[in-house]
Protein backbone atom coordinates (compact mmCIF):
# COMPACT_ATOMS: atom_id res chain seq x y z
CA UNK A 1 0.00 0.00 0.00
CA UNK A 2 1.42 3.38 -0.95
CA UNK A 3 1.94 6.16 1.56
CA UNK A 4 -0.98 8.22 0.22
CA UNK A 5 -3.42 5.32 0.54
CA UNK A 6 -2.25 4.60 4.10
CA UNK A 7 -2.76 8.23 5.05
CA UNK A 8 -6.26 8.18 3.54
CA UNK A 9 -7.16 5.09 5.56
CA UNK A 10 -5.95 6.71 8.77
CA UNK A 11 -8.01 9.83 8.01
CA UNK A 12 -11.17 7.73 7.75
CA UNK A 13 -10.63 6.56 11.33
CA UNK A 14 -10.49 10.14 12.59
CA UNK A 15 -13.46 12.21 13.73
CA UNK A 16 -14.18 15.64 12.32
CA UNK A 17 -12.11 17.08 15.16
CA UNK A 18 -9.05 15.07 14.16
CA UNK A 19 -9.24 12.52 17.01
CA UNK A 20 -8.87 8.81 16.32
CA UNK A 21 -12.21 7.01 16.78
CA UNK A 22 -11.73 4.19 19.29
CA UNK A 23 -15.19 2.89 18.41
CA UNK A 24 -14.28 2.44 14.74
CA UNK A 25 -11.00 0.82 15.67
CA UNK A 26 -12.70 -1.54 18.12
CA UNK A 27 -15.42 -2.52 15.64
CA UNK A 28 -12.81 -3.34 13.01
CA UNK A 29 -10.95 -5.58 15.45
CA UNK A 30 -14.21 -7.18 16.54
CA UNK A 31 -15.23 -7.91 12.95
CA UNK A 32 -11.91 -9.62 12.38
CA UNK A 33 -12.21 -11.75 15.54
CA UNK A 34 -15.86 -12.81 15.27
CA UNK A 35 -16.10 -12.83 11.51
CA UNK A 36 -19.27 -13.51 9.58
CA UNK A 37 -21.44 -14.50 12.58
CA UNK A 38 -20.99 -11.06 14.18
CA UNK A 39 -22.02 -9.30 10.98
CA UNK A 40 -25.11 -11.53 10.67
CA UNK A 41 -26.08 -10.95 14.27
CA UNK A 42 -25.81 -7.17 13.87
CA UNK A 43 -27.92 -7.29 10.73
CA UNK A 44 -30.61 -9.45 12.38
CA UNK A 45 -30.82 -7.42 15.60
CA UNK A 46 -30.90 -4.19 13.64
CA UNK A 47 -33.94 -5.47 11.76
CA UNK A 48 -35.61 -6.44 15.05
CA UNK A 49 -35.11 -2.91 16.37
CA UNK A 50 -36.81 -1.31 13.31
CA UNK A 51 -33.61 0.04 11.91
CA UNK A 52 -32.41 1.77 15.04
CA UNK A 53 -28.69 2.26 15.55
CA UNK A 54 -26.82 -0.89 14.63
CA UNK A 55 -26.01 -2.90 17.75
CA UNK A 56 -22.40 -3.29 18.76
CA UNK A 57 -21.07 -5.70 21.33
CA UNK A 58 -20.22 -4.25 24.71
CA UNK A 59 -16.51 -4.07 25.24
CA UNK A 60 -15.60 -7.17 27.25
CA UNK A 61 -13.97 -5.60 30.30
CA UNK A 62 -12.68 -7.63 33.21
CA UNK A 63 -16.00 -7.12 34.97
CA UNK A 64 -17.88 -8.73 32.09
CA UNK A 65 -15.51 -11.67 31.98
CA UNK A 66 -16.09 -12.32 35.66
CA UNK A 67 -19.70 -13.18 34.81
CA UNK A 68 -18.46 -16.13 32.78
CA UNK A 69 -20.97 -15.63 29.96
CA UNK A 70 -20.65 -14.15 26.49
CA UNK A 71 -22.94 -13.53 23.54
CA UNK A 72 -24.42 -16.75 22.20
CA UNK A 73 -24.11 -18.72 25.45
CA UNK A 74 -27.06 -20.93 26.40
CA UNK A 75 -28.23 -20.50 29.99
CA UNK A 76 -30.92 -21.32 32.54
CA UNK A 77 -32.51 -18.16 33.97
CA UNK A 78 -34.78 -17.71 37.00
CA UNK A 79 -37.33 -14.89 37.08
CA UNK A 80 -39.59 -14.36 40.08
CA UNK A 81 -41.82 -17.34 40.78
CA UNK A 82 -41.50 -18.47 37.20
CA UNK A 83 -39.66 -21.80 36.74
CA UNK A 84 -36.09 -21.99 35.47
CA UNK A 85 -36.30 -21.22 31.76
CA UNK A 86 -33.74 -21.80 29.00
CA UNK A 87 -32.46 -18.82 27.09
CA UNK A 88 -29.59 -17.35 25.12
CA UNK A 89 -27.33 -14.38 25.92
CA UNK A 90 -27.91 -11.75 23.23
CA UNK A 91 -27.45 -8.00 22.85
CA UNK A 92 -30.24 -5.74 24.06
CA UNK A 93 -31.32 -3.99 20.81
CA UNK A 94 -32.18 -0.82 22.77
CA UNK A 95 -28.89 -0.38 24.66
CA UNK A 96 -26.60 -2.41 22.37
CA UNK A 97 -25.25 -4.20 25.45
CA UNK A 98 -25.54 -7.70 26.81
CA UNK A 99 -24.28 -6.94 30.31
CA UNK A 100 -24.81 -4.10 32.75
CA UNK A 101 -25.01 -3.25 36.44
CA UNK A 102 -28.22 -2.22 38.14
CA UNK A 103 -27.52 -0.74 41.58
CA UNK A 104 -24.09 -2.40 41.43
CA UNK A 105 -25.71 -5.78 40.70
CA UNK A 106 -24.35 -7.42 37.50
CA UNK A 107 -27.00 -8.45 34.97
CA UNK A 108 -27.18 -10.21 31.60
CA UNK A 109 -29.60 -9.69 28.74
CA UNK A 110 -31.44 -12.92 27.89
CA UNK A 111 -33.81 -13.97 25.15
CA UNK A 112 -36.08 -16.84 26.26
CA UNK A 113 -36.50 -19.97 24.18
CA UNK A 114 -39.94 -20.80 22.81
CA UNK A 115 -41.37 -17.57 24.20
CA UNK A 116 -42.06 -15.36 21.16
CA UNK A 117 -38.78 -13.46 21.41
CA UNK A 118 -39.49 -12.21 24.91
CA UNK A 119 -36.39 -10.92 26.63
CA UNK A 120 -35.23 -9.70 30.00
CA UNK A 121 -32.34 -8.35 32.03
CA UNK A 122 -31.56 -11.00 34.66
CA UNK A 123 -29.25 -10.81 37.66
CA UNK A 124 -26.22 -13.02 37.05
CA UNK A 125 -26.80 -14.78 40.38
CA UNK A 126 -30.08 -16.02 38.90
CA UNK A 127 -28.37 -17.47 35.83
CA UNK A 128 -26.55 -20.79 35.49
CA UNK A 129 -24.82 -22.50 32.60
CA UNK A 130 -27.14 -24.48 30.38
CA UNK A 131 -27.29 -28.23 30.88
CA UNK A 132 -29.56 -30.98 29.57
CA UNK A 133 -33.08 -31.53 30.83
CA UNK A 134 -32.04 -34.64 32.75
CA UNK A 135 -29.20 -32.85 34.54
CA UNK A 136 -31.18 -29.73 35.49
CA UNK A 137 -34.04 -31.83 36.88
CA UNK A 138 -31.61 -34.01 38.83
CA UNK A 139 -29.90 -30.96 40.31
CA UNK A 140 -33.20 -29.18 41.07
CA UNK A 141 -35.75 -31.76 42.32
CA UNK A 142 -38.30 -29.06 43.13
CA UNK A 143 -38.30 -27.96 39.51
CA UNK A 144 -40.03 -31.17 38.41
CA UNK A 145 -42.81 -30.59 40.92
CA UNK A 146 -43.12 -26.96 39.88
CA UNK A 147 -43.38 -27.85 36.19
CA UNK A 148 -45.80 -30.72 36.80
CA UNK A 149 -48.23 -28.43 38.60
CA UNK A 150 -47.87 -25.64 36.09
CA UNK A 151 -49.99 -24.98 33.02
CA UNK A 152 -46.70 -24.21 31.29
CA UNK A 153 -45.49 -27.82 31.25
CA UNK A 154 -45.88 -28.25 27.47
CA UNK A 155 -44.42 -24.83 26.72
CA UNK A 156 -41.48 -25.47 29.06
CA UNK A 157 -40.71 -28.86 27.50
CA UNK A 158 -40.77 -27.32 24.03
CA UNK A 159 -38.45 -24.54 25.21
CA UNK A 160 -35.99 -27.11 26.57
CA UNK A 161 -36.07 -29.08 23.30
CA UNK A 162 -35.36 -25.90 21.37
CA UNK A 163 -32.53 -24.99 23.74
CA UNK A 164 -30.94 -28.43 23.44
CA UNK A 165 -31.01 -28.14 19.64
CA UNK A 166 -29.37 -24.71 19.85
CA UNK A 167 -26.80 -25.89 22.38
CA UNK A 168 -25.63 -28.55 19.93
CA UNK A 169 -24.65 -25.87 17.40
CA UNK A 170 -21.66 -23.59 17.41
CA UNK A 171 -22.30 -19.97 18.33
CA UNK A 172 -22.40 -18.79 14.71
CA UNK A 173 -25.18 -21.24 13.80
CA UNK A 174 -26.92 -20.79 17.18
CA UNK A 175 -27.43 -17.04 16.86
CA UNK A 176 -28.54 -17.25 13.23
CA UNK A 177 -30.92 -20.13 13.93
CA UNK A 178 -32.46 -18.50 17.01
CA UNK A 179 -33.49 -15.39 15.07
CA UNK A 180 -34.36 -17.21 11.86
CA UNK A 181 -38.05 -17.09 10.97
CA UNK A 182 -37.77 -20.67 9.72
CA UNK A 183 -36.13 -22.03 12.84
CA UNK A 184 -38.46 -25.06 12.82
CA UNK A 185 -37.31 -25.90 9.28
CA UNK A 186 -33.69 -25.91 10.42
CA UNK A 187 -34.61 -28.21 13.30
CA UNK A 188 -37.20 -30.56 11.85
CA UNK A 189 -37.04 -32.97 14.79
CA UNK A 190 -38.00 -30.22 17.20
CA UNK A 191 -40.77 -29.00 14.90
CA UNK A 192 -42.26 -32.49 14.61
CA UNK A 193 -42.33 -32.92 18.40
CA UNK A 194 -43.41 -29.43 19.39
CA UNK A 195 -45.90 -28.71 16.66
CA UNK A 196 -47.02 -25.27 15.48
CA UNK A 197 -46.57 -23.63 18.91
CA UNK A 198 -42.83 -23.26 18.24
CA UNK A 199 -43.46 -21.02 15.24
CA UNK A 200 -41.56 -17.79 15.81
CA UNK A 201 -42.30 -14.30 14.56
CA UNK A 202 -40.30 -11.10 14.55
CA UNK A 203 -40.93 -9.24 17.83
CA UNK A 204 -42.09 -6.02 16.21
CA UNK A 205 -44.64 -7.92 14.14
CA UNK A 206 -46.28 -9.75 17.02
CA UNK A 207 -50.03 -9.13 17.25
CA UNK A 208 -51.09 -7.42 20.45
CA UNK A 209 -54.02 -9.00 22.19
CA UNK A 210 -57.05 -6.82 22.71
CA UNK A 211 -56.97 -5.06 26.09
CA UNK A 212 -53.52 -6.52 26.77
CA UNK A 213 -51.27 -4.10 28.69
CA UNK A 214 -48.02 -3.19 26.95
CA UNK A 215 -45.43 -1.90 29.40
CA UNK A 216 -41.95 -1.31 28.05
CA UNK A 217 -40.30 -0.13 31.25
CA UNK A 218 -37.98 -2.18 33.39
CA UNK A 219 -36.37 -2.10 36.78
CA UNK A 220 -35.17 -5.31 38.36
CA UNK A 221 -35.75 -8.74 36.88
CA UNK A 222 -38.90 -8.49 34.78
CA UNK A 223 -39.60 -8.57 31.07
CA UNK A 224 -39.29 -5.50 28.88
CA UNK A 225 -41.61 -6.37 26.04
CA UNK A 226 -45.15 -5.80 27.27
CA UNK A 227 -45.66 -7.67 30.55
CA UNK A 228 -43.90 -9.88 33.03
CA UNK A 229 -43.90 -13.64 32.53
CA UNK A 230 -46.69 -14.40 34.99
CA UNK A 231 -49.09 -11.80 33.59
CA UNK A 232 -48.39 -12.85 30.01
CA UNK A 233 -48.78 -16.54 30.73
CA UNK A 234 -52.10 -15.86 32.43
CA UNK A 235 -53.32 -14.31 29.20
CA UNK A 236 -51.80 -16.96 26.94
CA UNK A 237 -52.77 -20.04 28.94
CA UNK A 238 -56.11 -19.01 30.42
CA UNK A 239 -58.58 -17.89 27.84
CA UNK A 240 -61.36 -17.81 30.43
CA UNK A 241 -62.75 -14.33 30.79
CA UNK A 242 -63.04 -14.82 34.55
CA UNK A 243 -59.26 -15.17 34.95
CA UNK A 244 -58.66 -11.83 33.28
CA UNK A 245 -61.35 -10.08 35.32
CA UNK A 246 -59.74 -11.31 38.54
CA UNK A 247 -56.32 -9.97 37.60
CA UNK A 248 -55.36 -6.66 39.31
CA UNK A 249 -54.73 -5.04 35.93
CA UNK A 250 -58.46 -5.18 35.26
CA UNK A 251 -59.82 -5.29 38.81
CA UNK A 252 -58.34 -1.98 39.95
CA UNK A 253 -59.83 0.16 37.12
CA UNK A 254 -63.17 -1.60 37.65
CA UNK A 255 -63.10 -1.00 41.41
CA UNK A 256 -62.11 2.64 40.92
CA UNK A 257 -65.20 3.16 38.76
CA UNK A 258 -67.36 1.42 41.38
CA UNK A 259 -66.04 3.59 44.24
CA UNK A 260 -66.41 6.71 42.11
CA UNK A 261 -70.06 5.87 41.49
CA UNK A 262 -70.59 5.41 45.24
CA UNK A 263 -68.78 8.69 46.04
CA UNK A 264 -66.12 6.86 48.06
CA UNK A 265 -63.46 8.48 45.88
CA UNK A 266 -63.69 11.84 44.17
CA UNK A 267 -61.74 13.08 41.17
CA UNK A 268 -58.13 12.04 41.57
CA UNK A 269 -58.46 11.48 45.33
CA UNK A 270 -58.21 8.08 46.98
CA UNK A 271 -56.38 4.98 45.88
CA UNK A 272 -56.39 1.20 45.55
CA UNK A 273 -53.65 -1.41 45.78
CA UNK A 274 -53.86 -5.19 45.35
CA UNK A 275 -51.22 -7.81 46.14
CA UNK A 276 -50.90 -10.49 43.47
CA UNK A 277 -48.45 -13.25 44.37
CA UNK A 278 -45.35 -11.25 45.33
CA UNK A 279 -46.30 -8.23 43.24
CA UNK A 280 -47.99 -5.06 44.46
CA UNK A 281 -50.29 -3.37 41.91
CA UNK A 282 -50.92 0.32 42.66
CA UNK A 283 -53.26 2.83 41.03
CA UNK A 284 -51.54 6.02 39.79
CA UNK A 285 -51.74 9.48 41.28
CA UNK A 286 -53.38 12.40 39.53
CA UNK A 287 -55.73 10.38 37.30
CA UNK A 288 -59.52 10.68 37.39
CA UNK A 289 -60.53 7.48 39.16
CA UNK A 290 -63.34 6.60 36.73
CA UNK A 291 -60.92 6.86 33.79
CA UNK A 292 -58.01 4.69 35.00
CA UNK A 293 -56.83 2.15 32.39
CA UNK A 294 -55.04 -1.22 32.91
CA UNK A 295 -51.70 0.11 31.65
CA UNK A 296 -51.85 3.09 34.03
CA UNK A 297 -50.91 0.88 36.99
CA UNK A 298 -47.57 0.66 38.75
CA UNK A 299 -46.20 -2.73 39.82
CA UNK A 300 -43.55 -3.15 42.50
CA UNK A 301 -42.14 -5.99 44.58
CA UNK A 302 -42.44 -6.43 48.34
CA UNK A 303 -39.19 -4.49 48.79
CA UNK A 304 -40.77 -1.43 47.20
CA UNK A 305 -38.75 -1.66 43.96
CA UNK A 306 -40.59 -0.84 40.74
CA UNK A 307 -41.03 -3.80 38.42
CA UNK A 308 -43.28 -2.28 35.75
CA UNK A 309 -44.33 1.32 35.28
CA UNK A 310 -46.79 2.94 32.83
CA UNK A 311 -45.63 4.08 29.38
CA UNK A 312 -43.43 7.19 29.77
CA UNK A 313 -45.59 9.24 27.42
CA UNK A 314 -48.41 9.09 29.99
CA UNK A 315 -46.23 10.93 32.52
CA UNK A 316 -47.88 9.24 35.50
CA UNK A 317 -46.64 9.01 39.07
CA UNK A 318 -47.26 6.37 41.71
CA UNK A 319 -49.98 6.93 44.30
CA UNK A 320 -48.96 9.06 47.28
CA UNK A 321 -50.72 6.42 49.40
CA UNK A 322 -48.03 3.83 48.61
CA UNK A 323 -46.20 4.08 52.00
CA UNK A 324 -49.47 3.35 53.84
CA UNK A 325 -50.32 0.56 51.43
CA UNK A 326 -46.95 -1.09 52.07
CA UNK A 327 -47.31 -0.64 55.81
CA UNK A 328 -50.62 -2.53 55.66
CA UNK A 329 -48.99 -5.35 53.70
CA UNK A 330 -46.07 -5.59 56.14
CA UNK A 331 -47.93 -5.17 59.42
CA UNK A 332 -51.22 -6.95 58.67
CA UNK A 333 -50.36 -9.20 55.73
CA UNK A 334 -53.16 -7.56 53.75
CA UNK A 335 -54.17 -8.78 50.31
CA UNK A 336 -55.64 -5.44 49.23
CA UNK A 337 -55.80 -1.90 50.61
CA UNK A 338 -58.27 0.85 49.73
CA UNK A 339 -57.89 4.53 50.52
CA UNK A 340 -61.32 6.15 50.68
CA UNK A 341 -61.81 9.88 50.07
CA UNK A 342 -65.36 10.26 51.29
CA UNK A 343 -67.26 13.12 52.89
CA UNK A 344 -68.85 10.50 55.17
CA UNK A 345 -65.43 9.58 56.56
CA UNK A 346 -64.71 13.26 57.23
CA UNK A 347 -68.09 13.73 58.96
CA UNK A 348 -67.46 10.64 61.08
CA UNK A 349 -64.24 12.19 62.38
CA UNK A 350 -65.92 15.56 63.03
CA UNK A 351 -68.60 13.84 65.12
CA UNK A 352 -65.93 12.05 67.16
CA UNK A 353 -63.30 14.45 68.53
CA UNK A 354 -61.63 11.57 70.39
CA UNK A 355 -59.07 9.28 68.78
CA UNK A 356 -61.51 6.50 67.98
CA UNK A 357 -65.00 5.70 66.70
CA UNK A 358 -67.11 3.10 68.52
CA UNK A 359 -69.99 1.36 66.75
CA UNK A 360 -72.33 -1.33 68.07
CA UNK A 361 -75.82 -2.67 67.45
CA UNK A 362 -75.67 -2.20 63.67
CA UNK A 363 -76.33 -5.13 61.33
CA UNK A 364 -73.67 -3.90 58.88
CA UNK A 365 -70.78 -4.63 61.24
CA UNK A 366 -71.39 -8.35 60.72
CA UNK A 367 -69.48 -7.91 57.48
CA UNK A 368 -66.42 -6.47 59.25
CA UNK A 369 -63.51 -8.81 60.05
CA UNK A 370 -61.91 -8.74 63.51
CA UNK A 371 -58.19 -9.02 62.89
CA UNK A 372 -57.48 -10.14 66.46
CA UNK A 373 -60.13 -12.87 66.91
CA UNK A 374 -59.87 -13.85 63.21
CA UNK A 375 -63.65 -13.89 62.78
CA UNK A 376 -66.39 -11.49 61.75
CA UNK A 377 -68.11 -9.25 64.29
CA UNK A 378 -71.57 -9.99 65.64
CA UNK A 379 -73.98 -7.07 65.63
CA UNK A 380 -73.97 -6.91 69.44
CA UNK A 381 -70.18 -6.54 69.61
CA UNK A 382 -68.34 -3.23 69.68
CA UNK A 383 -66.43 -2.17 66.58
CA UNK A 384 -63.67 0.37 67.25
CA UNK A 385 -61.99 2.30 64.44
CA UNK A 386 -58.94 4.41 65.40
CA UNK A 387 -58.52 8.00 64.19
CA UNK A 388 -55.12 9.51 63.44
CA UNK A 389 -54.37 13.15 62.72
CA UNK A 390 -53.84 14.27 59.15
CA UNK A 391 -50.53 15.52 57.73
CA UNK A 392 -49.47 17.41 54.65
CA UNK A 393 -47.99 14.33 52.98
CA UNK A 394 -49.18 10.72 53.12
CA UNK A 395 -45.69 9.43 53.87
CA UNK A 396 -45.72 11.39 57.14
CA UNK A 397 -48.69 9.31 58.34
CA UNK A 398 -46.73 6.06 58.48
CA UNK A 399 -45.52 6.34 62.09
CA UNK A 400 -48.92 7.21 63.57
CA UNK A 401 -50.55 4.63 61.31
CA UNK A 402 -48.25 1.93 62.73
CA UNK A 403 -49.00 3.09 66.28
CA UNK A 404 -52.73 2.75 65.60
CA UNK A 405 -52.25 -0.79 64.30
CA UNK A 406 -50.34 -1.71 67.46
CA UNK A 407 -52.85 -0.11 69.82
CA UNK A 408 -55.90 -1.54 67.99
CA UNK A 409 -54.97 -5.10 66.92
CA UNK A 410 -58.57 -5.93 66.01
CA UNK A 411 -59.06 -3.09 63.51
CA UNK A 412 -59.07 -3.49 59.75
CA UNK A 413 -59.40 0.24 59.09
CA UNK A 414 -57.88 3.55 60.19
CA UNK A 415 -59.59 6.93 59.83
CA UNK A 416 -57.48 9.98 58.97
CA UNK A 417 -59.06 13.10 60.42
CA UNK A 418 -60.35 15.62 57.86
CA UNK A 419 -59.00 13.39 55.11
CA UNK A 420 -60.45 9.88 54.61
CA UNK A 421 -59.96 6.28 55.63
CA UNK A 422 -57.68 3.31 54.88
CA UNK A 423 -59.36 -0.12 54.78
CA UNK A 424 -57.71 -3.47 54.10
CA UNK A 425 -58.60 -7.12 53.90
CA UNK A 426 -57.14 -10.52 53.12
CA UNK A 427 -58.26 -10.01 49.51
CA UNK A 428 -59.87 -7.32 47.38
CA UNK A 429 -63.39 -8.65 48.01
CA UNK A 430 -63.15 -8.24 51.77
CA UNK A 431 -61.47 -4.85 51.46
CA UNK A 432 -64.24 -3.66 49.12
CA UNK A 433 -67.03 -5.03 51.34
CA UNK A 434 -65.62 -3.41 54.47
CA UNK A 435 -65.10 -0.05 52.73
CA UNK A 436 -68.75 0.07 51.74
CA UNK A 437 -70.16 -1.27 55.04
CA UNK A 438 -68.16 1.11 57.24
CA UNK A 439 -69.44 4.15 55.38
Amino acid sequence: MCIKEMAKTEDLKKSRYGRVSNKKKFNEELNLSLGESYQKMNLILNKKSNGKSSPTVLNNSNNDQKNGFTIGDMVWAKTGKYPLWPGIVILDPETNKFTKKNNMVPMLHIYYCNDSYRRNWIKTKQIIKFSSKEIILAENPKLLTQISRSKLKLKWNQAVEEAECLAAMNKDQRISSFFADNFSDANSTLADKAGPSTERTIPNQQPIEKNQPTEKNYNGDRLLDGSNHEEQMLIENDSKEKDLKDHPRYLIPQLCRLFYSKELVTGTGGGISIKYNDQIFIAPSGVQKERIQPDDLFVQNLDGEDIIVPPPEKKLSKSQCTPIFMCSYYERNAGAVIHVHSSKAVKLCLLNPENEVKITGLEMIKGIFNEQTRKFYDNDEELIIPIIENSKYEKDLVDTFKMALTKYPSTSAVLVRNHGMYVWGSDWKLAKTQSIRML
